[in-house]
């Protein structure tokens, strides 16, 4: 049995044999290459409730001279990580980083004719390996081999490092596809046979292979011009990519991602108002052949050794992402979004809404304490809930939501409904709301975020009402109740409030609702009266829930 796997079952992130939530942040490029910089950060990020710790690793300082590796700054995020208890997702910065080829050692940038770059349709030369090389592509592999045979001498006991990506946000750009001579072969090479078949079953939204049963090459592939060459480009990164992470678990068997720098290209633009404002809506000016959705079927082809495909996140409606990747991959992974309060709001709808394994708001290390308030009280509530929360993901009973003043979310569980709105009442308050639902217990409810109310919703026709109510607070790694809510902070049982700001205060009557953003309650309904039973001519109350 393996240490840390995906659950193909769950979709959930399994560390030393038990589900495992991600609170992480991913750290700015250039953090991790020295150890004395980072060295005073790691209680600030134990501080604030993270509990992994995204760091690249780069191919550049890890062999300096070819076949001479240095793996110091690797050992010491090892040593910083373990003397704060926290894990370590390494990203490896090897032949691209953003469509570029930046993080390549000294001696390979100086010998293009041995390590060929990609050219654009008028011969110009782009800062981009070739992935139709076999000399870049070996010589990755070698880098990353090595990196992950250190990895498992110097972390096989600890098991520090739970995950690791695989290049960084690759593709192409420039141009749709590459024009270097390489290219050209394989451009007028068969396309492979087991994606042809699959282009035949519909793999691709945008491409298709001929019926006929000689194979086509991919200039022979009907379509769009501009996405035929895309998914060429997305097959030889793949299959690049592929050769490079097989080469590291033949040493270290540890889960694999790639992530993608996203389009701004939406599937229906009639049903969907907003875009995911991004690379740009054409392949090359976002990195073409990277790992989109609409490519996911000649990822997984091409790239079994990938466990899934993860997006990163920054603008527009971050929902139409979550939705895409996890509707085509076996576990949804958020490894870099926005670390403001924009950013951070998002976390429980990946996480309560779509199952996501956990997120990792980029440049923490960078932002002051007022600036990481939201990612820090949004961890604290992840944390206390973890447990909960796993459980929930695998019974479908758990609804993350971001919610906007004037906006309803409508959540059931079982026969109960539930309205959810951004709490604005009297005064100035914030516009949105954001948290999660939870049924824990027949009866029994847990809500947890940040500014917005819970409302209840009659069964049938008979109200429903709040039970009982208790405020949370995490205390020795559990939570335990700290304020029984009821009255003005339930409004007389009929509505849950989490708190927006502790200290700002509402109108001439303040309510506070909770303020460790955690309430756990439970729920009764009473049958309507139907004819004359006592004194009042009613039946008694009859009540469930408890």
């Amino acid at each position: 049995m393996k240490d840390h796997y995906i659950d193909a079952v769950t979709g959930q992130l399994v560390v030393d044999g038990d589900p495992f939530l991600i609170r992480g942040i991913e750290l700015h490029n250039s953090t991790s290459s020295s150890a004395e910089y980072l060295r005073p950060l790691w209680e600030r990020f134990a501080g604030a409730g993270v509990n992994t710790v995204l760091a690249p690793v780069s191919w550049e300082l890890v062999e300096p001279r070819e076949g001479e590796f240095d793996f110091g700054l690797v050992d010491a995020m090892l040593t910083g990580a373990r003397e704060h208890g926290l894990k370590l997702v390494l990203l490896w910065f090897g032949s691209w980083k953003n469509g570029s080829s930046s993080y390549t050692p000294v001696w390979v940038k100086r010998n293009p004719y041995r390590f060929p770059l990609q050219f654009d349709a008028a011969g110009t030369p782009l800062d981009n390996l070739s992935p139709f090389s076999a000399a870049n592509r070996d010589a990755d592999a070698a880098a990353f081999a090595a990196f992950m045979e250190h990895l498992a001498r110097v972390d096989g006991r600890e098991k520090t490092v739970i995950m690791v990506q695989v290049e960084n946000e690759v593709g192409l750009l420039g141009a749709a596809r590459s024009h270097g001579a390489d290219a050209a072969a394989a451009w007028e090479a068969p396309v492979p046979a087991p994606l042809v078949d699959a282009l035949r079953s519909g793999a691709s939204p945008h491409v298709r292979a001929p019926l006929e049963p000689s194979a086509p090459t991919w200039g022979a592939l009907t379509g769009d011009a501009d996405r035929t060459a895309e998914l060429f480009m997305a097959w030889h990164y793949a299959t690049y990519i592929q050769h490079v992470a097989a080469a590291g678990r033949a040493h270290h068997d540890i889960p694999m991602f790639v992530n993608a720098w996203l389009d701004s290209i939406v599937p229906d633009e009639s049903s969907r108002a907003d875009v995911v404002f991004a690379g740009g809506q054409a392949p090359g000016v976002f990195p073409s052949g990277g790992p989109l959705p609409h490519v996911s079927a000649v990822w997984k082809l091409a790239a079994p050794a990938i466990a899934f495909l993860a997006p990163d996140v920054y603008f527009g409606d971050f929902e139409i992402p979550f939705k895409d990747y996890a509707d085509t991959n076996t576990a949804l992974f958020v490894p870099e979004m926005r670390a403001d309060a924009h950013g951070v709001s998002h976390s429980f709808l990946a996480i309560g809404k779509y199952g996501a394994i956990g997120v990792a708001p980029f440049g923490f290390d960078s932002l002051g304490v007022d600036e990481t308030r939201d990612l820090r009280r949004t961890y604290a509530q992840l944390a206390a809930l973890e447990t909960e929360i796993l459980r929930a993901q695998t019974q479908d009973r758990v609804c993350g939501f971001r919610v906007r003043a004037g906006e309803e979310e409508p959540i059931a569980f079982g026969r109960y409904e539930f309205v959810i709105k951004a709490h604005k009442e009297r005064g100035e308050g914030e516009n949105l709301g954001y948290g999660l639902l939870l049924w824990s217990g027949e009866h029994t409810f847990i809500a947890a975020g940040h500014n917005f109310t819970v409302d209840l919703r009659p069964d049938g026709d008979r109200p429903v009402a709040v039970l009982q109510a208790d405020e949370l607070v995490a205390k020795d790694g559990e939570l335990v109740p700290q304020r029984r809510l009821n009255g003005d902070e339930t409004a007389a049982g009929t509505r849950i409030r989490i708190a927006e700001n502790p200290d700002r205060v509402h109108g001439f009557m303040p309510a506070s609702g909770s303020l460790s953003g955690v309430v756990r309650f439970s729920l009764h309904s009473r049958e309507r009266s139907h004819g004359s039973a006592g004194p009042a001519g009613q039946r008694p109350v009859v009540v469930d829930g408890g």
